[in-house]
């Protein structure tokens, strides 16, 4: 009986041991330098990148005081998440296989004129150019450099954003709405909506409409249709061809603050989407309201259709 407890106490810690050992942290395997595709790259030295795809217009982007902003579109500011989401990838990535170094083989690899070419401006250094070729199903793409017949298969994908949107901060109102002292609308066929707060503090609305029947939205409705307008989001900029649609605008409406801000505009409806184009900012620094001045840019809303306004 002894035996066989001591050896049901020996199978017992034997994988109680085996346990500890798969269960146990793994450490991390960092890259070495010698796997890495561009060891000596220091993303803290890049103040400038341009990425040129084929048939489209280059997209530049700057750091300017620390911040960065999207030269390529009259210096727009830039969301820094993807930028340094892709700084960062190019110093992590690793090299997998070489690839063949024949130009016949280039374009199957994506890599002649349909190459998308990014290029860095680093602080006294010459700018640094790289070719970003096709990427693999598995995972991972085919990189070069300009004048170089080194070729190789990446680890991963680079994140490239896909389209200049991808790039600007999308933020165009950033106004609290305790801020908000008032909210006018006004419909092409004269009708007047006008929202009201007595104060930063009030907890209820007033609403001023002309004429008053029929009634466009309730108490409620009203104090989303505030916050919205404090929270727009831009979901697309209109080329210019898209910019006479504003010529005739199905909405006008200001907004006012109380600490004297001033927010006016127009907004079109086309196809279930809403179009603005400022009209005039006064008293907002550019934290609280991009100064964009004259761009037809779509918002995400949900505003009280035209159709639903009162007849004079």
């Amino acid at each position: 009986m002894r035996g066989i407890t001591l050896l049901g106490l020996t199978v017992t810690c034997a994988v109680l041991i085996g346990a500890s050992v798969n269960w146990a942290p793994k450490p991390k395997i960092e890259p070495t330098a010698e796997s890495l595709w561009l060891p000596e790259l220091d993303i803290s030295q890049v103040n400038a990148l341009t990425l040129s795809r084929r048939d489209q217009p280059d997209i530049r982007v700057e750091r300017r005081d620390g911040l960065w902003v999207v030269a390529s579109w009259e210096d727009f500011p830039a969301a820094p998440g993807g930028i340094v989401k892709l700084l960062r990838a190019l110093t992590t990535v690793r090299k997998v296989e070489a690839q063949s170094p024949q130009p016949k083989h280039r374009a199957a690899l994506g890599l002649d004129e349909q190459a998308i070419r990014l290029t860095l401006e680093r602080q006294e250094q010459t700018p640094l150019t790289l070719l970003l070729g096709k990427q693999v199903r598995q995972g991972g793409q085919v990189v070069s450099q300009p004048d170089s017949e080194v070729t190789w298969l990446l680890n991963e994908n680079l994140p490239l954003p896909q389209s200049p949107l991808a790039w600007i901060d999308r933020r165009l109102t950033r106004i609290p709405f305790e801020h908000i002292r008032q909210l006018s609308l006004t419909y092409p066929n004269g009708a007047r909506l006008r929202i009201l707060r007595e104060s930063a503090d009030a907890t209820s609305l007033k609403l001023r409409q002309y004429p008053s029947t029929p009634k466009v939205m309730d108490e409620a409705k009203a104090a989303n249709l505030l916050r919205l307008f404090g929270q727009l989001n831009i979901a697309d900029i209109a080329i210019e061809a898209n910019e006479q649609q504003m010529a005739k605008p199905d909405l006008s409406f200001e907004l006012l603050t109380f600490s004297g801000g001033k927010l006016a505009g127009q907004i079109r409806q086309r196809d279930n989407q809403y179009w603005l184009k400022l009209k005039s900012i006064e008293g907002f620094d550019t934290e609280s309201v991009q100064p964009r001045m004259g761009w037809v840019m779509r918002v995400d809303a949900l505003l009280p259709r035209p159709g639903a306004t009162p007849s004079p």
